[in-house]
């Protein structure tokens, strides 16, 4: 399907107005499968979007990660930092009230322009926010006019995209080339605690009691459910650090040794979330900060995002359980309906949690070149998955690095060896 040549509109223009197109004028030839008077718009800064965006949130489906102050945080303390162009894009009814609102953006990459959404890595599920009475069953055949106003694309690349918005089904896992690549974990809260841990592990209770009780031995225990202002940036200093540790020791990359990542979790601690709340726990035994976690609050959710804890003995007393058991029961106390552990199969999760959230993830060509990168990149991927799945090569790959590995030793053996006598 193409636009007519008369509405391919300057992107510059188009979005330093956010002017409002009728889709009848946009693309007559899908607008009859829309109510009458739906238009689009595409913002080209947050700015130009946030008071729509705001409104939009009283009234659509959205997870916390959809908020304004999320991405308008992630967009000045990392988005603009890697490259990304904001292109906000908006459809409207006929009374001018948010349907959809897509937070999207372009990243140019070796001169290939991708689109995908705002939020990057630390963003745990892309979706739009979602009116529940919008009829997004041809949503499919306005896709490619969408893509046609952000500019020109040449790829489009999703991940972590929810099967559905709080409810409500997303329509971009329908999209060509989009499937099912992972999973989220969240557990429904009930009334009462004594409810919810009645459908767990008893042991694992009795365990976080025990633990507990060894540590009221070592000093004062403190908890700190949300940390009061004066202590949040410090307290987000410790998580950083203890997330830092951890990864290194899993051979992980360290987001917080990157410019901006921590100064985004540093501004949204200190600002807040319209809609919600940023959350700051912590874990004291004394004046030891043994255990953390920066966390979300949205609608009837809590977010489980970013737990931190001390290593050493600290280890041995289970305090990143401790602080999350504290955190489960004061969000029964608030009557909130869903903790939500969010994306990754740890072992941990799976005991906690009572239900699974498919994510979804793909690409597009939308244009020659697009198409080209596309297909290259899947046929990587099915190389990469036969790999797997071939014991024979495995085992050679293994081989491989352990005689690569022995030759780094002796090498590194041999070194020491012949500087020794230099040093002495």
């Amino acid at each position: 399907m193409t636009l007519p040549p008369h509405r391919l509109f300057p992107l510059s223009t188009m979005l330093h107005e956010v002017a409002r197109h009728l889709l009848s004028e946009l693309a007559p030839d899908i607008a009859g499968r829309f109510a009458a008077g739906t238009a689009v718009r595409v913002h080209a800064s947050f700015e130009h979007a946030e008071m729509r965006w705001r409104a939009a949130q009283a009234v659509c489906a959205a997870y916390g990660f959809q908020a304004y102050d999320w991405l308008a945080t992630w967009q000045r303390e990392l988005g603009a930092r890697q490259g990304w162009e904001v292109c906000i894009v908006e459809l409207s009814d006929a009374d001018d009230h948010t349907l959809m609102l897509l937070p999207l953006g372009r990243q140019r990459k070796n001169g290939i322009r991708f689109a995908g959404f705002l939020g990057g890595e630390i963003t745990d599920y892309h979706a739009p926010l979602l009116h529940p009475d919008f009829d997004a069953s041809a949503f499919s055949a306005l896709w490619p006019v969408i893509m046609r106003l952000m500019g020109g694309v040449d790829v489009f690349r999703a991940r972590r995209m929810p099967q559905h918005v709080e409810g409500v089904a997303n329509p971009l896992v329908a999209l060509h080339g989009m499937r099912h690549t992972e999973q989220a974990h969240a557990a429904t809260l009930t009334s009462t605690y004594t409810e919810f841990q009645k459908a767990r592990s008893a042991k694992m209770f009795a365990d976080t009691r025990r633990q507990l009780r060894r540590l009221n031995e070592l000093g004062a225990v403190k908890l700190l459910i949300d940390a009061p202002p004066e202590q949040r940036a410090a307290v987000t200093t410790g998580m950083a650090q203890q997330k830092a540790r951890r990864w290194h020791e899993t051979g992980s990359r360290d987001l917080f040794a990157e410019p901006g990542y921590l100064d985004f979790y540093q501004q949204l601690a200190a600002q807040g979330l319209f809609g919600g709340e940023i959350v700051v726990s912590a874990l004291y035994v004394d004046d030891n900060l043994v255990a953390t976690h920066w966390g979300m609050r949205y609608g009837q959710r809590f977010y489980w995002l970013m737990p931190g804890y001390q290593d050493g003995e600290w280890a041995r007393y289970s305090v990143g359980r401790i602080l999350l058991d504290a955190v489960v029961q004061h969000c029964i106390t608030e009557g909130l309906a869903v903790f939500d552990l969010t994306v990754g199969d740890e072992g941990y999760k799976m005991q906690w949690a009572d239900h699974m959230l498919p994510l979804y993830a793909g690409q597009q060509g939308h244009s020659l070149r697009g198409k080209i990168v596309v297909a290259l990149s899947e046929a990587y991927q099915q190389l990469r998955a036969r790999a797997r799945n071939n014991e024979r090569l495995r085992n050679l790959i293994r081989r491989l690095r352990g005689q690569r590995s022995g030759s780094v030793s002796n090498s590194a053996s041999n070194s020491t060896s012949n500087s020794t006598p230099n040093n002495q």
